[in-house]
């Protein structure tokens, strides 16, 4: 369950912040977007394992996707920035876990094939069982 209630931690981090947040958004049968635009999607979450012999965690990385339809690159980047304020070495309330480290490991911002914004962050964090 670590890593659903890491999910809901970042959903609960995020919304706090005032952005839409989704971990699907709404799509069209054709996978078109349903969804307002400015938004962010919590992508993939990949759990390792990170036990010792006292203790039970994980090492995971999680991917927060932004999407925009600004005229330029600038409101994906600023959206990138509220969220690198809120959770780089931030804290986050995982339910069973404890944190021990959040930081951001990379960012980018590329313009998709129907002309919007979309960027992608990777997270890293360690958290332990308690």
């Amino acid at each position: 369950m670590a890593e659903f209630e890491t999910q809901a931690a970042l959903f609960s981090a995020l919304s706090a912040i005032d952005l839409r947040v989704y971990d699907s958004a709404p799509q069209q049968a054709n996978g078109a977007s349903l969804a307002t635009f400015p938004y962010v999607e919590i992508g993939a979450i990949v759990m390792a394992p990170m036990d010792t012999k006292e203790r039970n965690g994980f090492d995971f990385v999680a991917r927060i996707h932004t999407r925009s339809r600004s005229a330029s690159m600038k409101e994906a980047k600023e959206i990138q920035g509220a969220i690198y304020a809120r959770l780089h070495h931030g804290d986050l309330t995982i339910t069973g876990q404890r944190l021990i480290l959040l930081r951001r490991e990379t960012s980018d911002v590329t313009r998709a094939a129907d002309g919007s914004f979309h960027g992608i962050c990777e997270y890293r964090g360690l958290i332990e069982t308690i």
